[in-house]
């Protein structure tokens, strides 16, 4: 099951702290995208948006993600 939008897992994610890997280069491809964005901006507005971002990915395509989903567990 996909965690809240409000859990604090989402911003391990987002900042790094938190390492996300995926056999699917798509989701990879999102995870670096969203570290580069916080590297450049880790202001609460931009983690907001990227988690938000990153949250909706998942719940669109939660089927196919759902090792990565178990992962944020």
């Amino acid at each position: 099951m996909l965690p809240d939008i409000h859990d604090p897992v989402w911003a391990g994610i987002i900042s790094g702290k938190r390492p996300l890997q995926s056999t699917k280069p798509t989701f990879n491809l999102l995870i670096q995208g969203n570290k580069m964005s916080y590297e450049r901006d880790p202001s609460p507005a931009n983690v907001e948006v990227l988690i938000a971002r990153t949250h909706k990915f998942l719940r669109q395509y939660e089927a196919l993600f759902a090792d990565e989903i178990a992962a944020l567990q």
